[in-house]
């Protein structure tokens, strides 16, 4: 029965080779182990998606838009349950930060979500560490959701959705690595704080040497200025005195010649 379906399905989306029908047979059996969260996709969505997927590794040409009719789903709901499915089957293409970050126009935010994803990484125990594969959708489109939001760039909704994961392990990934970007932020504005610290202090230090030339213009004069004042004062003093001599001396003479 079930290869009947396979075969009727596969003939509506244009697929005609044998191959392709028995890896979407295969795709089908490991999703009912794997794919547990999944099970409320019907036997003939999940058959649509496994033989979509076994197309696209064989390299088979289909009609992908018939094949969204077919599986009874809207678009975006069948987009997002076939990337969930290809990341638990293990066959998610590994799209890295850069790709990602030039897909969705976020290049700004590439260094800090590979910064992210290292301290990320250094989290875990070392035996987790090993099995691990950082590369897999869920943790570089995280870590470039994660970035974007510390750095207050706009980011596409799609990006969230290639995770291939559920919205709530996604979103409690990036809560972890947010926090992770806003720590790398802060360490990487520290330096340049103390630097326009440093040129607001030396800028300072220059108005303050300003100031204190023009006090110093405004201030009482030097011990030799006030020198050079003083003799200038008893210079007039002495030409005040020989005038006035010398006035006294006339005024004397006249009344003499009177008398």
């Amino acid at each position: 029965m079930e290869k009947e379906l396979y075969s009727k399905l596969a003939s509506k989306m244009g697929i005609s080779s044998a191959r392709v029908i028995r890896q979407a047979e295969e795709y089908v059996r490991l999703s009912q182990v794997r794919c547990t969260g999944l099970g409320n996709l019907t036997a003939t969505s999940k058959a649509v998606m496994c033989l979509e997927l076994a197309s696209t590794t064989i390299k088979v040409p289909m009609d992908k838009e018939y094949a969204i009719k077919l599986s009874g789903l809207n678009k975006k709901m069948y987009q997002s349950h076939l990337k969930a499915l290809e990341c638990l089957l293990g066959l998610e293409s590994h799209v890295g930060l850069r790709e990602l970050s030039v897909q969705y126009g976020c290049m700004e935010a590439l260094k800090v979500a590979a910064q992210i994803l290292q301290r990320y990484e250094q989290s875990l125990p070392a035996a987790q560490r090993q099995d691990l594969d950082l590369s897999k959708p869920l943790f570089t489109t995280s870590a470039l959701h994660s970035a974007c939001k510390c750095l207050k760039i706009k980011v596409d909704k799609k990006l969230a959705t290639s995770s291939g994961a559920k919205k709530s392990i996604f979103d409690r990934l990036c809560v972890q690595m947010q926090k992770m970007g806003q720590d790398i932020c802060k360490e990487a504005a520290a330096p340049l704080k103390a630097a326009v610290r440093t040129v607001q202090k030396r800028q300072k230090t220059l108005m303050e040497s300003i100031e204190q030339v023009e006090k110093e213009d405004d201030s009482p004069s030097s011990p030799k200025q006030q020198r050079d004042d003083d003799d200038g004062e008893e210079s007039t003093v002495q030409d005040y005195e020989a005038w006035k001599k010398k006035i006294l001396e006339n005024a004397l003479k006249t009344k003499k010649t009177e008398s």
